[in-house]
């Protein structure tokens, strides 16, 4: 009988280890943003005029509240308006088109998205 019990608490164990490693990828890798602020990867900044197009491109998708490019790090800062929820899909279509628009290799493809913690 304890061979039945170590084989079902080993069944449970995994999984729960599942479920949890399934509830952090989506952390690391969400479908959808809520309200809140972000932080983010952007993948290809490449000239001075990339940080201001890139900001003015989120803040004009719908659910954007703000939106600050640091050039350097290659790293966007926003915020989801209150009550606003945004498919990552979509955003991340809108800033392909505008990376295109902009050429010379830019890609304002968003990667390791995260809230910011206060």
């Amino acid at each position: 009988m304890s061979k039945y019990k170590s084989l079902l608490a080993l069944i449970v164990c995994g999984a729960l280890s599942a479920t949890v490693m399934a509830v952090m990828s989506k952390e690391k890798n969400p479908q959808t943003l809520v309200a809140g602020e972000y932080t983010a990867q952007v993948k290809a900044i490449v000239c001075s005029g990339c940080g201001p197009f890139l900001e003015k491109t989120m803040k004009g998708f719908s659910g954007i509240e703000s939106a600050r490019a640091n050039s350097e790090k290659l790293t966007v800062q926003f915020k989801v308006k209150k009550g606003a929820t945004i498919k990552l899909a979509d955003l991340q279509k809108t800033l392909q088109q505008s990376s295109d628009r902009m050429g010379m290799g830019a890609d304002y493809s968003l990667s390791d998205i995260k809230p910011v913690k206060k």
